[in-house]
Formats: C-alpha cells, structure tokens, sequence
C-alpha cells in the first residue's frame, strides 16, 4: 500500500510541474501571460539618414546574382579530379593534404574522403575520414586534410572517396588550376566588358 501511495505521489507532483511549466496555471488570478505582464511598450523612433548613408545604401545591398541560392546536388555518381596526395610526418602524426576539384555537372554534398593505412603484411592499422561540410560547387577546388598517429608499421594507404547521394568516381590528375588565379582573370574580364 506505501509503495502504491508514493507512485501516485510522485505521479501527482510531476504532473503538477509539467502543468505549470507549460504555462498551464497564472499565480495572479487574470488571463495575462508573464510575456505580456513583463513587456514594456519603447517609444518607436526612425534612425536619422544623413545623405551620405542614402548614397552608400544601394551599394552596400547584395545584388539580385550574389543572393544565396540553392544548388541541387549530384545524385548517383559523380566525378572529381585530385592531385597526388602530399604525404609527411608532423610531430608524430602523418598528414595527408589531398586538393579536389568537383567536375561533376553539378554541386557535391558531403564529399568524404576516407584513408586507410595498411602494414607490410596487408593488415589495417587504422586510419582518418574528412568530410567537406559545405556542397562542392563545379568546378571548385577545396583541400582536405587526413591525420593519423605515426606508427612504424604503416607501409601503404589507400583513398575512398564518397558523398551524400552516391558514389565517386576519382581520377588522379598531374595538374588542377589555381583557383586565385582564376578569379583574378574573371575580375580583369568584367573590368575590361565595363
């Protein structure tokens, strides 16, 4: 019987709080909220414009083509290109910096590339995963960095390369541009069209 009186307590008790942290119950006795009780009404004043602001207004807004925009992902397979990874010891770690270009005819999300490390007898000794957070436009470059504890048994690695929605298809190149580059050469494009 004590057992059976103490869960309807406990039982009671909760549904009491639940109650009254969901607003279930007002300690004033009136239909008002504590939100509305505990808002003060601030006079509305317009900022002041001086005409210098009104001149920069206009420039500072984003224009129609550089607004955010969503770009529908590659589904299935999708091809990148990367340059041979750069391989070296870091303070007791190896690091592998490896640099991909998207040349899928569409964005890539989450673009991860997985690293295994094997020793001489083809057993695994571990390895790192990355992944880029944000999709990978065409054409766009982004440089990914594995690390690993140093072991004196690792002898060979190995890639895997996969995204969001499928597959990838990696082919290693001699040569990726510079994407620096690039952008200065379309700057100097619109320049010269103006």
């Amino acid at each position: 019987m004590n057992r059976l009186s103490f869960i309807w307590g406990i039982a009671l008790v909760s549904l009491t709080l639940s109650a009254l942290g969901c607003g279930g119950g007002s300690s004033n006795g009136d239909d008002s909220t504590l939100s509305e009780s505990t808002v003060e009404e601030a006079p509305v004043t317009e900022p002041e414009v001086s005409p210098t602001d009104t001149a920069e207004a206009p420039a500072e807004a984003p224009a129609e083509s550089e607004r955010p925009r969503f770009v529908a992902p590659v589904r299935g397979v999708a091809e990148v290109a990367y340059l041979a990874p750069d391989t070296e010891v870091i303070d007791g770690e190896v690091v592998t910096k490896i640099r991909i270009q998207n040349r899928a005819t569409g964005a890539i999300a989450g673009l991860k590339v997985d690293e295994f490390w094997y020793d001489s007898d083809g057993n695994s000794l571990g390895g790192d995963s990355q992944r880029v957070r944000q999709p990978l436009l065409v054409g766009e470059i982004t440089t990914i960095e594995l690390r690993i504890p140093r072991s004196s048994r690792m002898n060979r690695n190995n890639y895997s390369f996969s995204h969001a929605n499928g597959e990838i298809k990696a082919t290693q190149v001699d040569e990726l541009p510079d994407p620096v580059e690039e952008e200065a050469e379309e700057a100097e494009e619109a320049e010269s069209e103006s």
